[in-house]
């Protein structure tokens, strides 16, 4: 027992210093088009060399102060702020819009039946999203022009996953039966392309 509490408390130092919990992290992950760099996975400069290929990177920040962050580029430098605690993305894809919504894995964490009314229902939110139109952190759907930063969940420890990654078909469930929060985020191109299989699903 002496040596699971010891293990717990590494663990806790290791991600909050022990200090503040969950509630004094800031997590930032940065998607784009192109190179990305820094000196660690605190740094608050980040190198970006625009290009075509998709990359991700993951940083992670400790303290209650707000945190400024620098990304230098040949076309010059642009800062950005994550001011309170929680879970950013910043989209550094170019002229890719990231659209974005949590998936809903239920509180067994197996994804549900879908319904014919819950298929059109998501053939309609997925027209609005495309818009911009439905975008909400009531709803928990995204919209993320280039260049924009967004906090996705206060939730530090949600998982937000980017195109070209797929989402696991089941999770492991918490103590009291919840799924854990998992985002997916596309870009425009890719969420055209899953409206239509919706619609060609809805037609068959």
């Amino acid at each position: 027992m002496k040596y699971s509490i010891i293990t717990a408390c590494t663990v806790a130092l290791l991600a909050t210093a022990c200090s503040g919990g969950s509630s004094d992290v800031k997590k930032l992950v940065v998607m784009s088009s192109g190179k990305i760099s820094a000196a660690g996975k605190d740094s608050k400069e980040i190198n970006f060399e625009p290009g075509t290929q998709h990359n991700e990177m993951e940083f992670q920040y400790v303290g209650t102060e707000p945190v400024k962050i620098t990304v230098k580029s040949k076309d010059g430098d642009k800062t950005y702020d994550l001011p309170e605690s929680g879970a950013y993305i910043l989209n550094l894809k170019g002229t890719d819009t990231l659209i974005g919504s949590i998936v809903n894995y239920g509180d067994s964490g197996i994804p549900p039946s879908i319904t014919t009314e819950k298929l059109q229902h998501m053939v309609d939110s997925a027209q609005q999203l495309i818009m911009g139109l439905n975008a909400s952190d009531e709803a928990r759907t995204y919209f993320l022009v280039p260049g924009a930063v967004k906090k996705v969940s206060k939730n530090y420890n949600s998982r937000l996953i980017g195109p070209f990654n797929g989402i696991p078909n089941t999770v492991e469930v918490d103590k009291d039966g919840k799924a854990p929060e998992v985002y997916k985020f596309n870009t425009t191109k890719q969420k055209r392309e899953e409206l239509y299989k919706l619609v060609d699903r809805m037609n068959k």
